[in-house]
């Protein structure tokens, strides 16, 4: 579908819905919204509990040696990798320092510009990531993705192009 195509039918489905932008949701907004919500919670529960569980990370942790297993050398920014799992960087730190605690994750200063860090993934944080990473996708089949029909995938996909969602991002 091209751009215009999409603009335009975007256009169209909005003059359908028109009136205050801020009046009440009808009953298939809200449940649109609201079913949103609750799935990424119980999915981002779910997958954060079998995590801790299996592989002894936290959400949040295992998306740090996502995105330093998928980085060139293991290695990256620390403002990149904030900057790209939309976290604060005393956010990130504070995952970081556990990280390091537990030999995942080193950090050394960036060979680029002597002010910054870069957090660099050590052996035993490669060895975890694929341990995790088999427990996180099995996760995800089984408690999203596999429930879905191919043509409900499909939608889902298209929902998220129209509302901006990057494919090339790095991030899950």
């Amino acid at each position: 579908m091209s751009l215009t195509t999409r603009t335009t039918g975007q256009a169209a489905a909005a003059e359908g819905r028109s009136g205050s932008p801020s009046r009440a949701l009808s009953s298939t907004e809200r449940a649109v919204w609201l079913g949103f919500l609750s799935t990424h919670l119980k999915l981002l529960r779910t997958l954060d509990t079998e995590l801790v569980a299996e592989a002894g990370l936290s959400m949040s942790s295992f998306e740090v040696l996502l995105t330093l297993a998928e980085a060139p050398g293991g290695r990256l920014r620390m403002k990149d990798i904030a900057a790209a799992l939309l976290i604060s960087r005393s956010g990130l730190t504070r995952i970081v320092d556990d990280l390091e605690r537990k030999d995942l994750v080193s950090r050394e200063r960036c060979p680029s510009d002597a002010r910054g860090f870069d957090a660099v993934l050590t052996g035993a944080g490669r060895r975890t990531y694929r341990r995790a990473r088999t427990v996180h996708l099995t996760q995800l089949r089984a408690e999203f993705l596999d429930r879905l029909t191919d043509e409900q995938l499909d939608s889902l996909a298209d929902i998220w192009s129209t509302l901006g969602f990057d494919e090339r991002a790095t991030t899950c």
